[in-house]
């Protein structure tokens, strides 16, 4: 099959070997797939992560149509389009959680926890969506509804990861939010927000591009941190804010969130920064702060996910500013750079 390797550091197209699927696993083919930050990360920040992404297929945010199912598995016919949590659960985690094939939908288990799974497109024995084919987990899956397109159904992975955050802040009625950063994860940070009701929702960014669809998403107010004093605009707006999601992940965000959130606030870490930081603990302890971090969702959460796209109460297609082809894919992720676009998706031709 064809993939986008990353190769000691180098992105390059070519030709690998089609995977064969194990024990309760399918074998899928790619219908689309998000670029996501952290694949950016790991091109970027290679001995960030472990193992080192050396002769790894990326791509963790696809929808796929199951092609073969192996032994344990046969309950997924093939044709049928899914999504799943990009897990792969070791041995002793499948054998720790309920394993659940078909309607009554994947466990309430956050897999990304250490020891727990091999993440697809982040370990070589696992490759992901940027090639033709994946292999997936047979008790993770999510039937994808025929009125969904693929290239919406693509968003659901980073959608369960907004979800995921929102939950953990446990945001109050009366309480509003501060959310940094209109990438893909800050934006849909966002929908959710504005969904559960929250009276008042700020974004800020950098991108002009990006606050433009911050703003055509519902945000309350939408700042510029290069020109706006952003804790002083969202307090003479809705009050100091108790709630701060840091969806940049980069070198001195935090202590910006710190700087800004409400004294006995929380400050929810969505992004990762790949880099050592630097900041205050001071800050912290004067306003007695809580620090939330989160780590990607359940699995669960992935159906959650889907299901607020499919009945329309989560849109997350003004997202997509871009699609590409395979061929593209290289280019095109280490475009992201520029902060122009927000989710760029690659989509397979069905053909092949």
């Amino acid at each position: 099959m064809r993939a986008m390797v990353l190769r000691h550091g180098q992105l390059g197209v070519e030709e690998i070997a089609r995977p064969v699927p194990g024990p309760m696993q399918v074998l899928a083919k790619v219908r689309s797939c998000g670029i996501c930050g952290s694949d950016l990360h790991r091109v970027d920040y290679p001995d960030e992560y472990i193992p080192r992404p050396d002769n790894i297929v990326m791509g963790h945010e696809l929808v796929a149509e199951i092609v073969a199912a192996g032994p344990g598995a046969e309950a997924w016919v093939p044709g049928t389009r899914v999504v799943s949590s990009p897990n792969m659960p070791t041995p002793e985690t499948a054998s720790a959680y309920p394993r659940r094939v078909g309607p009554d939908g994947p466990p309430p288990i956050n897999y990304f926890l250490a020891g727990r799974s091999q993440t697809i497109g982040y370990h070589p024995q696992f490759p992901g969506g940027f090639g033709e084919y994946v292999l997936l987990s047979a008790p993770l899956l999510v039937a994808v509804p025929d009125h969904v397109p693929d290239r919406v159904a693509a968003t659901t992975e980073p959608c369960a990861v907004g979800l995921h955050a929102v939950r953990a802040a446990k945001l109050q009625p009366d309480e509003h939010a501060l959310v940094m950063g209109a990438g893909p994860i800050g934006l849909m940070t966002l929908l959710w927000l504005k969904r559960d009701g929250v009276r008042h929702v700020t974004v800020s960014d950098f991108s002009l591009p990006r606050r433009q669809i911050a703003a055509g998403l519902g945000a309350d107010l939408v700042l510029d941190p290069a020109v706006d004093d952003v804790a002083a605009r969202v307090a003479a707006a809705a009050g100091p804010s108790p709630v701060v999601f840091d969806c940049v992940g980069a070198a001195g965000t935090l202590q910006q969130a710190m700087d800004a959130v409400a004294t006995e606030g929380r400050v929810v870490v969505v992004g990762v920064c790949s880099t050592e930081d630097r900041g205050r603990p001071r800050v912290g302890i004067l306003k007695h702060l809580t620090l939330q971090f989160v780590l990607g969702y359940t699995a669960a959460e992935i159906a959650e996910a889907l299901a607020a796209i499919a009945d329309g109460s989560i849109d997350p297609a003004p997202l997509i500013t871009r699609t590409v082809s395979l061929d593209e894919l290289p280019g095109a992720l280490l475009g992201l750079n520029d902060r122009q676009d927000c989710k760029v998706l690659i989509e397979f031709s069905q053909s092949a």
